[in-house]
Order: structure tokens, then C-alpha cells, then sequence
């Protein structure tokens, strides 16, 4: 193993000298297509945010606004967005940006044989049904939905769709086969060698977005300050760690196991983010045991979230017991509301309820960066002190998610990815779970309140919409939220900026000291 490690290093060493300026980060797999928003995973997202860029994205608070538009505006009836494009953009070959191009990636993600993945979202019967897209004059666009959607711009900004990015035509060859991506973003397409590193080049001709000065999800300052990004492959968890520690490796993602380690070595440093993601119980509400609404109340008043939080994120994680993220807009007041840690309490509502000790079974899985098995060690001890029989079931990540699917399960203990709109967070639980047994919640107001935020454009009636939504879910109890996801990574001393967003890397406006 000592050999295998060493021989990594080496490799990094290598290629470190070749192109000493760059940026060097590890991610855990090699990039599944460069073609944005088809054949995607998590590591290709973190990728492709770097090259290409949509007409709007999302801030830090979960705000969407423009992008490569200067400006939107929504028809009275909520139907027609107009985009006025900016005129400094240009795209990675030199071309200016214009509302052709545009129509044309439209076009292109619309046609079933793109293979888009968020296709269906913008398809007939979608969320965000488009029904036309047109180039009103150069700098113009116009585009039409079916019906009004509260979310549709928060749809077009997901790492999950590519960001929508406006690539230029000449990204794809005569025969319509996809060569690179040729977009607009502060990074350009530079080198793959599968397997082992993909390098993306300085875009020296970028510029950003109006901002303020500062970094801001997707949409403030984004200078490319290094001449480069090179993601090296690197599944192996202690060759990342040596790596970092040797200086060849600036950034990566660290298992929070490592934090005191990272803190006291003089020659690293350690980053913590939270991001919208969610740490769960996730709670099957058909279970002959958990469907009573009283014995889930119980199990939320036994837990300390406090002290659940601190302990299963390792100091890093607040507690949370919301759906919305405690860093989006809509996180008001009544979003902080939980039910309170209360023992005697919990003990009430098992009598209440009939409980009569039957066992409840949490599964969990052991991957070391999310905290699923440790927060359900937690949770099954001091669910124990008021009387509840929790046991359990520890699961590889593949077998959890197939449980979690097929409705096959009484308590799971999970993450989830950020979602920044509350309603796109709320559709991965909330729904008919005869149509998807994999949904958490079919309570009929739940439904009718999520389909209204779909709808709802105005911020302030949304917030309206999203605490009903959260006062509700305290009487239910469908699943019991701990905290929001906190992203943990090592960086070398020399590493200047924010290189994590939302579990994605995030290298613009970051640095290397030589």
C-alpha cells in the first residue's frame, strides 16, 4: 500500500511541474462527458460549472439572477420571459454571444436525441413546459411556457442540467456529434487523458458579471486568477491526504474524520462550508408502526439536535429541523421552529399513540463523508431513553438507495444534495407515493402547498407558502431534518479564495501562491 501511495504522489508530482501554476485538485472520479447536462454525475457538474455558463444563477441565498442576461422580465400573465443578453460576452473561441446562439442550444437541449437530462422537466407535461423560444433581435431573447412557473429560472440554473449553458454551435461537428464544450466561462476546455486528469485552460478574454467585487454563487465576481485548473482522478482517500499534505495537491474534499488533523498541521488548512443540502431521517409515513403521526413526534422530541448536529458533522454542522437551507432567503423565523428536545414529552405521545415497543429499524451506511451511520448511533441511543425499540441495519450506499426507492424501509438515515429552491428541495419528498414509492410524504396540504410554490412567483407569497408548508411538517413529522450539509475540505497554505460551493468546486476568484 505504502508503494501504491507513493506512486500516486509521484504522478502528481509530475505533472505538478509541467504547469506549476494551475490550480490541483482531486476528485474522487474521472468526468463521465464533457457535454453539459448529459451523462452526468456530481464530479462532471463541478467540471463543466468552470467552462459554461446559462442566461441566469443562482446567489448564494438561493436568489436567481442574470447572467449571460443583463436583465429579465416576466409577461403580466407569467408566461413569456424576455432575456436582454449582455454585450461583453464573448465564447471561448472568440465569437460573441447572440440570441441565435441561444435559440440554438435550446433547440439542441429540447431534441430527444441530445439526451439532456433535465429534458422532461421542460418537456410537455414538465414543470417549466417550453413552448417557444425565439431571437426577438441580436441581443434578445423570448421565451414562452405553457403555463406559469415559479421555477422555471431556478430549473435552468441546476448543476444537474448543465446550467443550461450556452455553448457556441461549433461545440458540436457537421454530423451533430458533440465535440468540446466552447462556452462562456471564466475556464475553457483544455486537456482529458481519461482516467487520470482533466485540465481546463484561463479564458484570458473573460469578464464577469456585474457585480459587487465578491464571489456570489454563480453570479458575482469570477476572474480566473490561476492559468489553470488540472482535476486529478484520485479515488484513493490517503493519497488525496498526502497530496495535500506534500503541497503537490492545493484542494480537495477531506473526510471530516481528519478536521484536527488539517487544524493543528502548519502546512494545510481547513475549509468548512455549509451548503443546502440536507442530513435526514427519512421516514416511510406507510410503515404499520411509523404511520402514526405520534410516534414520529416522539422520536423527533428524544433526539438533542443540538448536540446530534455538533457531534455527527464534528463541530462543523448547526441543526436544522427545516427543509429550507438555514443560508436561503425564505429562512425566516417561523423556518426555525423545531419541536423541542423533550423526553417526558416524547414518552406522552408513545402512550398516546398505543406504542408498545415494536422495533423500529434505521438504515445507515458507513461512507465517510456524509454522517449517516454515526448520526444513526446517536439517534438510536437516545431514542432508547424514552422507550422507543430502535435498532440498525448498516447498508452499502447502492443497497440504501434501492431500499429507499422501492418504499422497502422504516427509517433512513441519509444525505441530500442541495436543491437551492425550497420547492425543488421539497418534490425529492413530497408527492403521490403510489405513482413513486420513493417519496417520503403524500399528506394531500403538503402536496397542494408544494404545487402552489411551483406557481407562486411573488418571493413574499412564496415565504407565506413554504411556512405553512413547515408548520405543517412539525405536526406530521414525515421525516426528521438534523442539519444542513456542510462541505469539508484541506487546502495547502498557499491556496488564497473559497474553492468550494454547494459540494461543487468552485476556482474562480482562487488562488496559488508561487
Amino acid at each position: 500500500m505504502k508503494k501504491l501511495l507513493l506512486a500516486g504522489v509521484a504522478l502528481l508530482v509530475t505533472t505538478n511541474i509541467a504547469v506549476a501554476r494551475d490550480i490541483t485538485i482531486a476528485q474522487s472520479s474521472d468526468l463521465r462527458s464533457n457535454n453539459p447536462g448529459v451523462n452526468r454525475d456530481g464530479n462532471t457538474d463541478g467540471v463543466i460549472l468552470h467552462i459554461v455558463e446559462g442566461l441566469v444563477g443562482y446567489t448564494n441565498s438561493g436568489e436567481v439572477k442574470p447572467l449571460l442576461a443583463k436583465s429579465f422580465e416576466t409577461s403580466a400573465d407569467g408566461l413569456t420571459y424576455t432575456f436582454k443578453l449582455r454585450t461583453d460576452v464573448k465564447f471561448h473561441n472568440g465569437k460573441a454571444l447572440s440570441a441565435d446562439d441561444v435559440v440554438w442550444n435550446w433547440t439542441r437541449y429540447l431534441k430527444p436525441e441530445t439526451k439532456w437530462t433535465c429534458r422532461n422537466d421542460f418537456a410537455e407535461g414538465g414543470a417549466a413546459h417550453v413552448t417557444g423560444v425565439k431571437a426577438v433581435d441580436v441581443g434578445t431573447v423570448e421565451i414562452t411556457l405553457e403555463k406559469p412557473s415559479a421555477v422555471f429560472l431556478g430549473l435552468m440554473s441546476r448543476p444537474e442540467c448543465g446550467y443550461t449553458g450556452i455553448i457556441s454551435p461549433e461545440s458540436v461537428g457537421a454530423d451533430g456529434s458533440f465535440i468540446k464544450p466552447i462556452g462562456t466561462g471564466p475556464f475553457q476546455w483544455d486537456e482529458w487523458k481519461k482516467g487520470e486528469y482533466i485540465r481546463l485552460a484561463k479564458f484570458a478574454e473573460y469578464v464577469s458579471p456585474e457585480n459587487d467585487g465578491k464571489p456570489d454563487g454563480m453570479v458575482g465576481s469570477k476572474r480566473p486568477l490561476a492559468d489553470g485548473i488540472k482535476f486529478m482522478v484520485i479515488p484513493d482517500a490517503s493519497t488525496v491526504k498526502a497530496g495535500l499534505e506534500s503541497g503537490v495537491l492545493d484542494t480537495a474534499e477531506i473526510s471530516p474524520d481528519l478536521i484536527p488533523e488539517f487544524q493543528s498541521n502548519d502546512k494545510t488548512q481547513l475549509i468548512v462550508s455549509r451548503n443546502n443540502g440536507k442530513n435526514l431521517f427519512y421516514i416511510q409515513t406507510r410503515d404499520k408502526v411509523l404511520s402514526n403521526p405520534g410516534v414520529r413526534r416522539a422520536m423527533a422530541m428524544a433526539l438533542d439536535l443540538d448536540e446530534l448536529a455538533a457531534a455527527a458533522s464534528n463541530g462543523t454542522g448547526e441543526a436544522n429541523g427545516s427543509m429550507v437551507s438555514q443560508d436561503s432567503v425564505y429562512f425566516d423565523d417561523t423556518q426555525k421552529k423545531r419541536l423541542p428536545y423533550d423526553p417526558e414529552a416524547a414518552k406522552k405521545e408513545l402512550e398516546v399513540a398505543g406504542y408498545k415497543g415494536e422495533p423500529i429499524s434505521i438504515i445507515a451506511n458507513k461512507r465517510g463523508n456524509v454522517p449517516s451511520f454515526p448520526a444513526a448511533v446517536m439517534a438510536q441511543a437516545m431514542m432508547q431513553q424514552v422507550g422507543l425499540n430502535v435498532q440498525i441495519e448498516v447498508l452499502d450506499y447502492a443497497t440504501q438507495v434501492d431500499r429507499r426507492r422501492s418504499g422497502n424501509y422504516q427509517v433512513i438515515s441519509q444525505s441530500v444534495a442541495p436543491r437551492l429552491d425550497p420547492a425543488l428541495m421539497y418534490s425529492f419528498y413530497v408527492g403521490n407515493k403510489d405513482k413513486n414509492a420513493s417519496l417520503m410524504w403524500d399528506d394531500p396540504k403538503a402536496v397542494e402547498l408544494m404545487n402552489a410554490a411551483y406557481l407562486e412567483a411573488d418571493p413574499a407569497k412564496r415565504g407565506k407558502i413554504f411556512d405553512e408548508f413547515h408548520e405543517l411538517m412539525l405536526k406530521e413529522m414525515p421525516g426528521i431534518f438534523l442539519y444542513d450539509m456542510v462541505d469539508v475540505w484541506g487546502a495547502t497554505k498557499k491556496l488564497k479564495g473559497q474553492p468550494v460551493w454547494q459540494s461543487n468546486a468552485r476556482l474562480w476568484e482562487v488562488s496559488v501562491e508561487n
